[in-house]
C-alpha cells in the first residue's frame, strides 16, 4: 500500500487514505440544524410515546462547524496519524513521476533537434492539442508538449498535496531546461537536421530516407520569430491561465475540496501567493531572451539580406557613362529589392511580433541599411566628380541627350533612388527624418534637386 513502486497505484492508494482521514470528522459528527427547536414544536416529527419514537428525548449536543474542524485538527495532530503519513514513501513517488514528465520533454526536444521545430513532437492526447492550440495561440509541437506535460503536473491522476512545493520546483526546473535549449540554438551550439555524415551516408545509400540537412535554426528569422512569439505566449500563461490552474488544485474554491487541504482559509491565500511569486519570478527569465531575438538575432540577419542589392549602387554611374541614354525618370530597379526581405517579414510576423518589442527592430534595421547606402552614395559621388574633373582637363566632356552631362544623369538617378527608398521606409510606419543614414542621403542628393524636369 505504502511503497508499491507503481506511480499510479501509490497515487491511487494515498488519494483515497487521504480523502476518508480528512472527512472522518465531518462524517462522525454532523453539525446541528439551526430550527430543530421550531420543527418540534411545529409537529413536524412525530414524538407519540404511543407510536414508539422517543427522539425528542435523547440528548442532542449542539455541533458547529467550528467543532467538527477542530475534531478535524486533533485528528491530524494524533500520534497515530503522524506516524500513518509518515510511512508513504512520496519522495520516491515524485522521483517516478518527474522521470516520467523529463522522457516526454527529452523526447521532444530530440525530435525537435533531428527535424526542426515544425516536428511533430506531440504525445498529449489530440484533444488537448488542439484545446491547448485554440485558447492560447500556441503554434508548435514543441510548445504543445512543453505546456501538456506542465498542465499534467497539477491533474488529480497525479498530483499529491503534500508534494506542491517539489511538483512546483519540478514545473520550474522544466521551464528552464526549455529555456536553456532555446538559449543555446540560439548562440548557434546547436545544430537541427542530421549530421554532415549522417547526410553523406544518406546520400550513397540506394535505401530512400528523408534526412533533414543540418542547419543552425539562429541562422533563420523565420525559426527564431516563431520560438520567440510562442516564448512570449507562454510567459503569458503562466502568470494568468498556468496560475490560476495551479492555485485552483492546490487552493479549491468549494467546500467539499477544501475539506482535503488541511489548511485554514488564511493558510490557502499564503499558498496561492507564494505560488505566484514563483511563477512571476520564472516569467522574468523571458523577456531578455526574447528581446535578444528580435532586437539582435533578427535585426543582424535582415539587416545582411537588405544589404546585398547594395552592391548595385555601383553600376548607377556605369549606366549612363558613355551610352548616351536619356535621363532617369524613375527610380533604379534594384531599389525594390533592398527593403523586401524587411517588408515581407514585417507582413508575416506583424500579429506575432510581441507587445515589448514595438517597432525598434525595423528601426534598427532600416537606419543600419540607410547607412551603408549614404557611404556606397557618398563613394559614388565621389567618383563621378573626380571623371568630371578629368574629362574637364581633357576637354573631352560632351552635352548628351537633353542637355545633361553623364555625372549629371547619374546624380539625378541617385536623387530618384533616394526618393523612393525613403517612401519605402515611410511604408514600414517609419519616421524617415529620424533616420541618420536618410538624413544623410537627403545632403549628399539634395544637389540634384535642380535637375528635376519643372
Amino acid at each position: 500500500i505504502f511503497s508499491p513502486g507503481i506511480a499510479n497505484v501509490l497515487q491511487a492508494n494515498y488519494s483515497a487514505l487521504d480523502t476518508f482521514l480528512s472527512e472522518l470528522a465531518s462524517s462522525l459528527l454532523r453539525q446541528s440544524p439551526q430550527q430543530q427547536e421550531e420543527d418540534v414544536k411545529k409537529g413536524q416529527e412525530k414524538t407519540s410515546i404511543e407510536t414508539g419514537n422517543f427522539s425528542h428525548l435523547y440528548f442532542r449536543p449542539t455541533i458547529q462547524a467550528d467543532a467538527i474542524e477542530r475534531a478535524q485538527a486533533r485528528l491530524y495532530a494524533h500520534p497515530t496519524t503522524v506516524e500513518f503519513s509518515k510511512r508513504w514513501n512520496l519522495p520516491i513517488y515524485y522521483q517516478l513521476r518527474f522521470a516520467e514528465f523529463c522522457k516526454r520533454l527529452d523526447k521532444a526536444v530530440e525530435g525537435v533537434c533531428r527535424e526542426g521545430w515544425t516536428a511533430d513532437v506531440f504525445t498529449g492526447d489530440a484533444k488537448d492539442g488542439k484545446k491547448i492550440s485554440d485558447t492560447f495561440g500556441y503554434e508548435l509541437p514543441f510548445f504543445f508538449e512543453l505546456y501538456d506535460i506542465l498542465l499534467s503536473m497539477w491533474k488529480s491522476d497525479v498530483y499529491l498535496r503534500p508534494l506542491t512545493h517539489r511538483f512546483l520546483r519540478g514545473a520550474m526546473q522544466l521551464i528552464g531546461r526549455v529555456l536553456a535549449f532555446v538559449k543555446d540554438g540560439a548562440d548557434g551550439k546547436i545544430q537541427f537536421g542530421g549530421t554532415d555524415q549522417q547526410s553523406e551516408a544518406a546520400m550513397d545509400s540506394s535505401e530512400t530516407s528523408v534526412v533533414t540537412p543540418a542547419y543552425y535554426w539562429n541562422e533563420r528569422v523565420e525559426d527564431i520569430a516563431v520560438v520567440s512569439w510562442e516564448l512570449t505566449i507562454l510567459e503569458t500563461c503562466l502568470t494568468h491561465d498556468y496560475l490560476d490552474y495551479v492555485a485552483n488544485t492546490v487552493c479549491p474554491n468549494d467546500k467539499e475540496s477544501r475539506q482535503s487541504t488541511h489548511n485554514s482559509s488564511l493558510e490557502l491565500e499564503e499558498i496561492r501567493l507564494l505560488a505566484s511569486e514563483v511563477l512571476v519570478e520564472c516569467s522574468q527569465e523571458f523577456s531578455p531572451l526574447v528581446s535578444h531575438s528580435w532586437n539582435t538575432l533578427i535585426v543582424d540577419r535582415l539587416t545582411k539580406q537588405c544589404c546585398i542589392p547594395l552592391t548595385a549602387v555601383k553600376g548607377v554611374a556605369a549606366t549612363y557613362r558613355m551610352t548616351n541614354r536619356p535621363p532617369p525618370s524613375q527610380a533604379s530597379p534594384f531599389l525594390a529589392s533592398v527593403l523586401r526581405p524587411l517588408k515581407e517579414f514585417d507582413t508575416t510576423f506583424s500579429s506575432r511580433t510581441p507587445p515589448q518589442i514595438g517597432d525598434l527592430w525595423k528601426q534598427k534595421i532600416v537606419e543600419a541599411v540607410s547607412l551603408k547606402y549614404s557611404i556606397a552614395v557618398e563613394d559614388l559621388i565621389a567618383t563621378v566628380k573626380r571623371t568630371e574633373e578629368a574629362l574637364k582637363s581633357r576637354k573631352t566632356r560632351k552635352m548628351m541627350a537633353g542637355g545633361m552631362s553623364d555625372g549629371e544623369k547619374v546624380k539625378l538617378q541617385l536623387l530618384l533612388d533616394y526618393r523612393q527608398f525613403k517612401n519605402d521606409v515611410e511604408e514600414l510606419g517609419l519616421e524617415s527624418n529620424s533616420i541618420e543614414g536618410i538624413v544623410k542621403l537627403n545632403q549628399l542628393t539634395a544637389e540634384a534637386e535642380s535637375l528635376l524636369p519643372k
